[in-house]
């Protein structure tokens, strides 16, 4: 999850580049502005651990869902590239989910 993580990021900083945009990857930057909550201090329980971390490519696949159409009108290449990182982190999600299902 990490790797893929580090892909799309790569991906986007490199069509941001592409199209003379200057990404700022800065992890205090990236803290400041990905509007994902801080992850609690403490002892958490391994159902909480999942449900927070499945939380995270949600609400990011959510803001890139959310630009989506926005996107594809000015620049479909760019939305391609959006489309395939939603299917990526909607997958990990469920991935991760799957973890706290009970059958």
């Amino acid at each position: 999850m990490v790797a893929a993580a580090r892909q799309f990021a790569d991906t986007i900083a490199e069509r941001m580049r592409a199209l003379n945009a200057v990404p700022d990857g800065r992890e205090d930057t990236v803290a400041a502005t990905a509007g994902l909550p801080r992850f609690p201090s403490g002892e958490q329980t391994t159902s909480t651990v999942v449900d927070l971390i499945t939380d995270r490519p949600r609400r990011v696949a959510g803001t890139a869902r959310e630009v989506h159409d926005e996107v594809d009108q000015e620049d479909p290449s760019t939305a391609d590239l959006l489309h395939a990182i939603i299917d990526g982190l909607e997958k990990f999600a469920w991935m991760v989910s799957a973890e706290n299902r009970t059958a």
